[in-house]
């Protein structure tokens, strides 16, 4: 007699196999609700080029905590978000093997239900990610106004993190422009400063659009977040400290 439960499973390992889930950290330097719908809509655009994605919310403030329970979910658009209040993953000592069975939990619920993801989107704030996720990921996507005081705190949290964690790699998308050209001249100092005094190399990642009508600009950026996008079950090789 067939065992069931050992069919499922096995079911699962095959399809996981053969469709790795594909992780993308977003640092949330203000943890502005804006950063939030950014995420979103970054989902959103992620299933309108035939991804399945789910969004993993670790920002932990009080938006985060007024979820019910260790763990809720509610579809938006058919994106599954997972609002979690889970303390054992913002400890700064925490395992990023807690956030990859987190993810991998979520993804088999998710099927069970009926629904499956293929790349998981967990925001938070930078260090607090990188605590959680530098083993699991190469880069992380940090997000950040582009006016003078939200460049140096970006800057501030780049430096703990390539401090904390040896992360060399960061990609920087921005909001709330004033135009092309005040972004552009403020990642360049971003970046010839990190490269100059951090040795990490910081790609520009574009300008989040204000709202989720410019479907181009968030499918352009939906593009790049999937090369940004590293393997879940794939551990890059250790940064130097």
């Amino acid at each position: 007699m067939f065992d069931s439960g050992r069919d499922q499973a096995a079911g699962l390992r095959c399809l996981f196999e053969a469709r790795p889930l594909l992780f993308l950290g977003l640092g949330c330097t203000s943890a502005d609700p804006r950063d939030r719908a950014g995420a979103t809509a970054l989902a959103h655009a992620l299933q309108r080029a035939g991804r399945r994605p789910m969004v993993i919310d670790l920002l932990g403030d009080e938006a985060a905590a007024a979820a019910a329970g260790s763990c809720t979910r509610h579809a938006s658009r058919r994106v599954s978000v997972a609002r979690v209040e889970a303390h054992r993953l913002l400890d700064p000592d925490a395992d990023s093997r807690d956030l990859a069975a987190l993810a991998r939990s979520l993804r088999e619920h998710a099927l069970q239900c009926g629904s499956d993801a293929d790349i998981a989107l967990v925001i938070a704030d930078p260090l607090r990610l990188a605590d959680v996720a530098a083993a699991l990921t190469d880069r992380i996507v940090l997000i950040a106004p582009a006016d003078a005081a939200s460049l140096a705190r970006l800057y501030a949290q780049l430096k703990a993190v390539r401090l904390a964690h040896g992360m060399t790699r960061f990609v920087a998308a921005f909001r709330d422009a004033r135009s092309s050209q005040a972004i552009l001249a403020a990642h360049r100092r971003l970046s010839e400063t990190a490269a100059r005094f951090l040795g990490a190399a910081v790609e520009f990642g574009g300008v989040l659009p204000s709202g989720e009508h410019d479907l181009r600009a968030w499918d352009r950026l939906a593009a790049a977040a999937i090369d940004w996008a590293h393997p879940l079950d794939v551990a890059p090789a250790a940064a130097p400290n």
